[in-house]
């Protein structure tokens, strides 16, 4: 893979497609223009042969994510057999803590949402399924990371951290720090990181010796009390246990 020459423009289009899906509101063509660096001349056709084939679609001048994309996602989300089996022990989690339960997967050095189980909550936390945030910054993404070596840490890494808040992880030492804690623990927690009013706390879902998913619980700082963490975490490592038992006699696509 390393000799292959991309096809540059290949990657403009996906270039373009990223940088609708990242931002849910909707993009002009001047913001598309501007956050991808292609000149409207050569981003026009491109955008309107898109809007045509319903990648994308566009009301009012806002350009947003098409019909189609929705069905590749889809169709991604059907390969990942294993859903089945996780979702209902998702819900196990949400009826007792009365907080989110979310399934992420390790995305470069990205951690990407998968899905969500919501709770009744008059308060909750906003998210949503196919949003990604930096691994570095969240408890789901720490403990996918404790399935790498530190040499391959460091690579993903290799242009430095991303920082969302004051209290965000900010150089790779204290990451591969915390990252080796998560591996001994067997769950990581993080408060404020990727979002400074969040605490999240998680577990590695296995498949034999691989970190195939990790689920996490997400609450709002003013809810949490260490009895309420602990709590989390026994039932978090509870329900990945049965669930790394079922995914033992489940035949995985992927």
């Amino acid at each position: 893979m390393k000799d292959i020459k991309l096809h540059n423009p290949t990657l403009r289009v996906l270039n373009i497609l990223e940088t609708v899906c990242a931002n849910n509101k909707g993009l002009t063509l001047t913001a598309i223009s501007n956050q991808t660096g292609i000149a409207k001349g050569t981003l026009y056709p491109i955008v309107m042969t898109l809007i045509h084939e319903r990648y994308l679609q566009i009301h009012d001048a806002s350009i947003t994510i098409g019909q189609q994309c929705f069905k590749l996602g889809n169709a991604y989300e059907h390969s990942l057999n294993y859903l089945s089996i996780i979702r209902p022990y998702m819900q196990k989690i949400v009826n007792q803590c009365d907080e989110i339960c979310q399934l992420g997967i390790l995305d470069g050095p990205d951690v990407l949402y998968i899905e969500k189980t919501e709770p009744d909550q008059a308060i909750r936390i906003t998210s949503y399924v196919g949003k990604t945030l930096a691994a570095s910054t969240t408890a789901l993404g720490k403990v996918l990371l404790s399935g790498l070596s530190e040499e391959e840490i460091r690579k993903l890494y290799a242009d430095g951290l991303t920082r969302y808040t004051e209290k965000t992880t900010r150089d790779i030492e204290t990451l591969l720090s915390q990252v080796k804690t998560a591996r001994e623990k067997g769950y990581a927690h993080e408060i404020g990181e990727s979002h400074i009013e969040v605490e999240c706390l998680a577990v590695p879902i296995r498949r034999g010796p691989d970190i195939l998913a990790a689920i996490s619980v997400s609450l709002p700082i003013f809810r949490s009390t260490p009895e309420k963490t602990k709590d989390i975490v026994s039932l978090l490592k509870h329900y990945s246990l049965m669930i790394e038992q079922e995914l033992k006699q489940f035949p995985l696509k992927q």
